[in-house]
């Protein structure tokens, strides 16, 4: 799924600009770090993705779709086709593995067939069939970062946002999820993933847009964190 930033400004009442006429544009299939100091506007540029938040100037288009436009009674639809992985994990503690990423697509309304199979799919994918029946608190926090992955791939997403998913993980644990990110992209998702893991960066050699106080200041192929 493609993105595309056109003039896009975003003011928060009072006066607060988290981002400033930003404009670019990230093809079908591509690999992205977005990467700055925090208060640059990285997670703000995320949310407008997933249409958490409007645009105050500038249009955002997901795919053919202008965000702005959308009927609200869309958005769900459209969520859909976006999977979406936080920092915090966001794991229902009283449900299982199996369950936190079951109830995704129960939500949704699937056949409990179709159900079962897509989630034991992704389980396997993310390498944790064997603790499918642990609960979130008997998991180490890579294990429940590669939970909230598995429940974002629940509905194969065409486009994936990670906001900060390697955050509060130590390097082998954050080596072992971004390999999973990287086999959800080779598998033709967009990967959008803000970071301030310079490492990981570094060795990515990926596209980097860099944000400087809600500015669009880099937009760099094969870049590096330069922050």
């Amino acid at each position: 799924m493609k993105v595309i930033f056109s003039g896009v400004t975003k003011v928060f009442e009072p006066d607060i600009a988290a981002l400033l006429d930003v404009s670019f544009k990230i093809e079908q299939g591509e690999f992205v770090f977005v990467i700055g100091t925090t208060g640059s506007g990285k997670s703000t540029l995320l949310r407008l993705m997933t249409r958490e938040i409007l645009p105050t100037k500038g249009v955002v288009e997901i795919g053919d779709v202008n965000l702005r436009r959308m009927r609200k009674a869309d958005i769900p639809y459209y969520r859909r086709d976006v999977g979406l992985v936080a920092q915090d994990f966001k794991l229902i503690p009283s449900l299982t593995v199996f369950e936190n990423i079951a109830f995704v697509m129960e939500a949704m309304s699937m056949p409990r067939a179709v159900v079962e199979d897509r989630a034991k799919e992704v389980i396997n994918r993310v390498g944790l069939w064997r603790r499918r029946h642990m609960k979130p608190a008997q998991l180490s926090g890579g294990e429940q970062q590669r939970v909230s992955i598995a429940r974002a791939l629940a509905n194969s997403p065409s486009l994936f946002i990670a906001d900060e998913p390697t955050g509060n993980l130590d390097f082998h644990t954050a080596a072992d999820v971004m390999k999973i990110l990287f086999d959800i992209n080779s598998a033709g998702a967009t990967v959008i993933m803000s970071t301030h893991n310079q490492s990981i960066v570094n060795a990515a050699r990926q596209r980097v847009l860099e944000l400087d106080e809600g500015k669009l200041v880099r937009d760099e192929q094969r870049g590096g964190y330069t922050v």
